[in-house]
């Protein structure tokens, strides 16, 4: 009789269940549309430069730039980067190649070779220093006259 009992009992446990519904919401968001420089040449001017005077420490110039966002809606799990990109010189690959044989312009990040091709975070609010600085191959005697050189600076969050 005690076994009888004891399955009824264990019979009506697993009979007793119960149910609830789940719900789902939130937000689709797109990322921000950001630019730079308000969508602007970035110029960075270095006058005249002293060719036996290039020594990648000389002349550096601050690359003025900011970055707008068109949202204040943000996914924390998504970060702003900046993507440098042009044609890299043959003897450093954080200079970009200008029209003088020999001559580079390296870009630095907070003082940090900033190499062509790669990507860094960023924070929106502190967004990193940039310089350029005239730089030539070792043993490469520069010719006088002018240069110029182009690179394309990208702003993406990911």
């Amino acid at each position: 009789m005690k076994k009888i009992v004891l399955t009824m009992l264990m019979g009506g446990s697993l009979a007793a269940q119960a149910a609830d519904n789940l719900k789902f919401h939130g937000t689709l968001i797109s990322p921000p549309n950001c630019t730079i420089n308000n969508d602007q040449t970035i110029d960075v001017k270095f006058g005249n430069l002293l060719i036996n005077k290039i020594d990648g420490t000389r002349y550096a110039q601050n690359v003025p730039y900011e970055i707008t966002c068109d949202s204040t809606v943000r996914d924390e799990t998504m970060a702003m980067t900046l993507t440098l990109s042009g044609s890299v010189s043959d003897f450093n690959p954080a200079a970009v190649n200008t029209s003088v044989a020999g001559l580079g312009i390296e870009l630095r990040q907070n003082d940090q070779p900033f190499t062509l091709g790669s990507t860094i975070t960023v924070n929106e609010q502190s967004i990193p220093v940039l310089k350029a600085i005239p730089v030539k191959k070792s043993g490469i005697a520069l010719k006088e006259g002018g240069f110029d050189a182009t690179a394309t600076l990208q702003v993406d969050y990911q």
